[in-house]
């Protein structure tokens, strides 16, 4: 068995490294077909040598079982159902309660949850990035920069599309929303349930392409252009054999004409099709196989280039794994293209992102029309009565209303590209590749705001509630969002600045890029003049508001540095990119949510958190994100390139603390649950600050504030001339040096 595999391996590397003959290939047809034939000799032994311990265990599994019931009484008879139905009981309750709810609360924390779900596996792919990087010479995955790139797009899409997205738009946006507008829930319930259960459809999409077959053998034809998937008499043997002869089988002798996507022309007839009668082809993991299929076996694909009368053709072995380069951005023409990414991983990544438009497109049309059609009366036309928070989601929304369409037009043009023989990304027919990041990033760019500008909603009602002060000019603070949002449209061209724009392009969006800086300082400014004079009182939710401060400051600070041209030309692409947009992300945007669930903790969990565990995630996790991407601003200094498995080992020292800063980070997310287990086991019951109504000791510290405040103003005050004495100065001190100009005549 050991001499066929070695041969049969040393075949494929031979063909693999030398210009294929396909009229020898065909000679080894034999050869393959015994081999195969060994290798269902030994399969069948094993199964019969399997089925009979199998078989000889579940007797005596019978005989035990008859033992035991002899010797039960009627009594444990009845305890035992008893105990089966209070577990049917207890599970039918669970799936009425979180399946099958339609309840607005019930479906936000399921987002919740699937948050936290995908939050850890996003986390996980980082830990396994950071451990590749940890050190030079490829330590973790031993090389294989394919699978280094696999798992860092697997990481992007899952942070961005996965986990940011459903906590705000999922959970507080369904949660809040119709309580703050005036409803009982939202428009449309049973379709708010199902915009929930398609998102985990397209998370395991992008779980699953860890788990594809890593080579196959791939067809590409550019010169073909379209299907024929509705010639049911050519394809008729076909799609019974995906219905119904999923194995090892022996085909018909029309097999050279129902496998094949096109329609071809022999030139000669080959009657010896004896190495098709062990063709093995599993189903594989993708939604197009019910329409089209795409042969990845060796000696058809050989059969079908003698046999053709086609030029420009293509018959490669690619990898599975080989098909998600592009990275989460799709960069094109690596993800539109079947000749650089084979079937399988690409196609998964880009249905799942459909997927999470769908869902998005789902909530957002809610939401909207219950703020549209359920609104309380007093609130309909009076945006500033209604909390921040529900400003800043209801903004947001519309926002993915304007981009969200044009991502799944980019993604489905991407698909047709791949699958239907479409151009629109392919510059050899006419399609043009920088349209799709035309396109991507028009919807790229918005999405940052997206995400951020909920922060600043839990921001805004988060501070004056622990400084016991309204904010600080309040209409400023919502145009100040308001511009900042949709001058977010027009900015998209400073991820492009090395695909060849023209300098007056450049120029503009970088000037433009740098205007936004503007009411992000309105922002700080104002959240500065509601902390001065005020009565704060630092608490946990606080201090993640300061954390988060100080991270969209500094991750603001060095976004202008990309937004001047020479400057992002000199770090585009490197690891100051990395630390600038996770400073956004995994700091300001997840900082921000942190402060917004503790503030609303037991509005939705019902329970009061868990302080220790609290303050614990605070201060690793802050510590853990500064940690890991102070470094990369220095990296990207000295020009090293992400996305690249290896490194200089003059790099060793930056990289190595990135990834103890990445590891203080897991720790404060242990902690983030460790404190959700320790809250609800503790289950102490609500107390009045949570819901916005001081306690006795924080109206207390008020009033001995104001107190030592009016001491001062009169101290001060007291220092001052009275008021006769300033009108006496006035009048006889600055007339002396007013001038009368003279009147011309």
């Amino acid at each position: 068995m050991f001499g066929y595999s070695f041969k049969f391996n040393f075949l494929l590397d031979s063909l693999k490294n030398s210009s294929i003959n396909f009229r020898q290939v065909l000679v080894y047809s034999k050869f393959f077909t015994n081999f195969v034939a060994l290798t269902l000799g030994n399969l069948n032994k094993e199964i019969s040598y399997s089925f009979k311990h199998s078989w000889l265990y579940f007797v005596h599994l019978l005989e035990a079982l008859q033992k035991t019931m002899a010797s039960l009484s009627v009594n444990t008879l009845y305890e035992i159902s008893f105990e089966i139905k209070r577990l049917f009981d207890r599970y039918r309750y669970f799936f009425k309660k979180h399946i099958y709810t339609i309840n607005h609360k019930r479906i936000a924390l399921n987002y919740f949850y699937f948050s936290m779900w995908t939050g850890l596996s996003g986390a996980a792919l980082a830990t396994m990035i950071r451990l590749e990087m940890a050190y030079p010479g490829s330590p973790f995955f031993k090389g294989d920069s394919i699978k280094y790139l696999q798992v860092a797009t697997a990481h992007g899409l899952i942070m961005v599309f996965f986990v940011v997205v459903p906590i705000f738009f999922g959970g507080f946006a369904n949660f809040l929303i119709p309580y703050h507008v005036g409803s009982k829930d939202v428009a449309f319930p049973r379709l708010n349930s199902i915009g929930f259960w398609i998102q985990p459809l397209g998370f395991l999409l992008v779980a699953k392409i860890a788990f594809l077959r890593t080579t196959s053998w791939k067809y590409y034809d550019k010169t073909s252009f379209f299907l024929q998937p509705y010639n049911k008499f050519v394809y008729k043997n076909f799609f019974h054999f995906l219905t119904g002869e999923l194995s090892f089988n022996s085909f018909k002798q029309s097999l050279d004409e129902v496998l094949f996507l096109f329609l071809w022309k022999p030139r000669k007839k080959i009657t010896n099709t004896d190495y098709t009668s062990f063709f093995f082809n599993p189903l594989n993991l993708s939604f197009l196989d019910s329409f089209f299929y795409y042969s990845d076996n060796l000696w058809s694909l050989a059969n079908k280039v003698v046999s053709s009368r086609r030029k420009k053709i293509y018959v490669t072995k690619c990898s599975n794994r080989a098909a998600v380069t592009a990275g989460w951005t799709f960069i094109t023409p690596f993800s539109s293209n079947m000749k650089y990414s084979g079937f399988g991983a690409q196609d998964i990544l880009l249905v799942s992102v459909v997927l999470a438009g769908i869902s998005t497109t789902i909530s957002f049309t809610n939401l909207l029309i219950t703020r549209r059609t359920l609104v309380a009366p007093g609130l309909r036309n009076r945006r500033v009565l209604i909390p921040f928070i529900t400003i800043s989601l209801l903004l947001t929304l519309r926002l993915l209303a304007i981009v969200t369409p044009i991502l799944g037009a980019a993604v489905i043009m991407s698909l047709m590209d791949r699958h239907w023989q479409t151009s629109f990304f392919d510059f050899a027919y006419g399609g043009d590749p920088i349209l799709f990041q035309h396109l991507f990033w028009f919807f790229g760019h918005p999405e940052v705001y997206i995400l951020i500008i909920p922060s600043f909603g839990v921001a805004n009602i988060v501070l004056p509630f622990y400084t016991m002060r309204r904010m600080s000019s309040k209409h400023h603070m919502i145009w100040a969002v308001y511009v900042m949002a949709y001058m977010g449209f027009v900015v998209w061209g400073h991820h492009m600045y090395l695909v060849g724009l023209d300098h007056r392009s450049r120029n503009i969006y970088s000037t433009i890029t740098i205007m936004i800086s503007l009411p992000a300082t309105i922002k700080l400014v104002n959240w500065t003049l509601t902390l001065a004079n005020s009565a704060i009182q630092v608490d946990l939710v606080f201090m993640f508001f300061c954390s988060y401060i100080f991270f969209f400051l500094t991750g603001g600070f060095t976004g202008m540095w990309l937004s001047h041209v020479g400057l992002n030309i000199s770090v585009h692409d490197t690891f100051y990119v990395v630390a600038h947009f996770h400073l956004m992300l995994a700091g300001a945007a997840m900082m921000g949510a942190f402060t917004g669930l503790y503030y609303y903790y037991n509005t939705f969990f019902d329970v009061q958190y868990s302080k220790i565990f609290g303050f614990l995630h605070l201060v690793y996790y802050s510590a853990g994100i500064w940690t890991t991407f102070l470094p990369m601003f220095f990296l990207g200094f000295s020009g090293l390139p992400r996305r690249i498995h290896d490194f200089p080992a003059f790099f060793l020292g930056w990289h190595g603390l990135a990834t103890c800063g990445h590891f203080l980070t897991m720790i404060g997310v242990v902690f983030f649950f460790l404190g959700i287990f320790d809250s609800t086991s503790e289950n102490k019951s609500s107390i009045l600050l949570n819901f916005g109504i001081p306690k006795i000791a924080k109206r207390a510290h008020l009033y001995f504030f104001k107190i030592s405040y009016n001491n001062y103003i009169n101290e001060t005050a007291s220092e001052l001339p009275r008021v006769e004495t300033r009108k006496f100065i006035i009048e006889n001190t600055f007339n002396e040096y007013e001038c009368v100009l003279p009147v011309l005549k």
